[in-house]
């Protein structure tokens, strides 16, 4: 794609505000942007997000930041770089700049809501919003009467059937900018991250997509439930930041066809369900979905949650899953289920401490799909089945690990074996009967 006809300088440029897209294919606003003149990219170090994450985080997030302005500079564009908050460092830098628009990708958790309301009144009209972070945006997919789902079954149906988005090349080069001389770009902070981070960069994800594609892909309904994650794409890390288009990769995946592309999309799917959910109802971000089981005996156990946290709980795939997760920032969706039920069902820890601890700790940690997978494997009422699906999980890490090879790598003191290797922290057995007969006094009391 190509932009002859913007080629002269003009008296205006409009701003690209990258946030959850740090990438020039398939990009909306950015598209729409060069369509209307010459653009800059802008990324924002916003206080109130990256002060708040995890040194691996924000490594990953300021190396793809480095990488998009890489990606600029070889087609002669400019990616600008500012620290503060968003409704403070835009109006500046249209003012600086003479600015005429600027675009972005809309975003949809409660702080981004609350974030871009303050920038639309700062900016008295001149932003542009698009869409392009899911395949389709949260409020899209919604029944017959207009109202949204709550079941994810009917939802993928509608999803399955909705026309699938135009797809956007990325732009072979820059229309020149009329930056004032020596104007700062501004620097992007390095950080340390204390786990190892994948290649950075949309070239790389595009690869990686390739390589999933090609390998993986055709087995993946076969091999997706691996709690070493052999079968896993590993492309969230990449659909977290918007280094990869989720809509470009569905694409690729549904013209190649077969089980193992449908059961992947289906993936990205429950990844748009999860936006929908937490969109709808932002409550979900500390109470259960159905408020029912906000009455569980929650147990602040500060010994339990650190137990659980660093892998020292005595049950092998608990304890293997937390320690890959301390040491790698990854773990296979099979894996999070599991140590996820071991905190909610079974220790019965406060759901919302631990959700945030996984999220700070997963490289790939989307707000809206971790909470829904809480929801859901907390029982919290995002899950269609019944309260009482307990998994068994010295079961699971015979089905899932059966030659026992992933929890000799992670707990090397099971000796591959899925039954405690010490005294566990709590005996699964009476914790599972506890949380039933909780439950289900919860459940004939509202019945």
């Amino acid at each position: 794609m190509r932009f002859e006809a913007f080629a002269l300088k003009t008296e205006f440029m409009n701003l690209v505000w990258h946030r959850a897209d740090l990438r020039l294919h398939d990009n909306p606003a950015l598209d729409a942007a060069l369509r209307s003149g010459p653009t800059l990219g802008l990324v924002i170090l916003d206080p109130r997000i990256l002060q708040n994450t995890t040194p691996r985080r924000r490594a990953w997030f300021y190396q793809n930041t480095a990488a998009l302005r890489e990606a600029y500079a070889r087609r002669e564009g400019t990616l600008l770089v500012r620290t503060g908050l968003p409704w403070e460092v835009l109006p500046r830098a249209v003012s600086e700049l003479d600015i005429q628009n600027v675009f972005a990708g809309s975003n949809f958790t409660p702080y981004a809501r609350f974030r871009d309301e303050k920038v639309e009144d700062a900016l008295s009209g001149r932003m542009v919003w698009l869409d392009g972070q899911y395949i389709h945006k949260p409020g899209a997919i919604v029944k017959a009467n207009g109202e949204p789902y709550t079941v994810f079954t009917p939802f993928s149906k509608r999803w399955w059937a909705a026309s699938e988005p135009s797809l956007l090349e990325a732009p072979a080069h820059f229309p020149p900018d009329s930056l004032p001389p020596h104007y700062d770009p501004g620097t992007i902070p390095q950080e340390a991250s204390d786990v190892p981070l994948p290649p950075v960069g949309e070239e790389a994800a595009l690869c990686a997509l390739e390589g999933f594609l090609r390998d993986k892909l055709p087995v993946y309904h076969q091999t997706r439930d691996g709690l070493a994650g052999e079968g896993a794409s590993r492309l969230s890390y990449y659909f977290t930041l918007g280094v990869l288009s989720p809509r470009l990769a569905a694409r690729k995946a549904r013209q190649q066809g077969g089980e193992g592309a449908r059961k992947w999309v289906s993936e990205l799917c429950w990844r748009d369900f999860s936006a929908d959910l937490l969109y709808h109802r932002p409550q979900i971000m500390t109470s259960a979905f159905d408020p029912r089981w906000n009455d569980l005996p929650w147990s602040d156990n500060r010994e339990l949650l650190d137990a659980w946290l660093l892998g020292q709980t005595g049950i092998p795939v608990v304890d293997a899953g937390m320690r890959e997760l301390q040491a790698t920032g990854f773990l296979a969706n099979r894996g999070r289920m599991g140590v996820a039920q071991f905190a909610v069902k079974l220790a019965l820890l406060p759901w919302q401490k631990c959700e945030r601890a996984l999220r700070d700790l997963l490289l790939d940690g989307d707000n809206a799909s971790n909470l829904a997978g809480w929801q859901w494997a907390g029982g919290l009422g995002v899950d269609a089945a019944p309260y009482f699906r307990v998994f068994n999980l010295i079961t699971q890490a015979e089905t899932h690990d059966p030659n026992g090879e992933w929890l000799t790598r992670w707990v090397p003191e099971s000796n591959g074996g899925a039954q405690p290797y010490k005294p566990p922290v709590l005996d699964l057995e009476s914790a599972r009967k506890r949380y039933l007969a909780a439950a289900e006094k919860i459940a004939r009391k509202s019945g």
